[in-house]
């Protein structure tokens, strides 16, 4: 069991990795992204 166990940590740590890396912005909130205006309240 500790081997397949092994190669699927690994896998998952490569995913995580990978994610991280190439596309860290990918599950964010876009809303983060909009530049803020001092003078419009958000919505509430």
């Amino acid at each position: 069991f500790s081997t397949k166990d092994l190669v699927g940590f690994l896998i998952m740590i490569m995913i995580l990795v990978m994610l991280t890396l190439f596309h860290p912005y990918m599950l964010g909130d876009p809303d983060n992204f909009t530049p803020a205006n001092p003078l419009v309240t958000p919505v509430h």
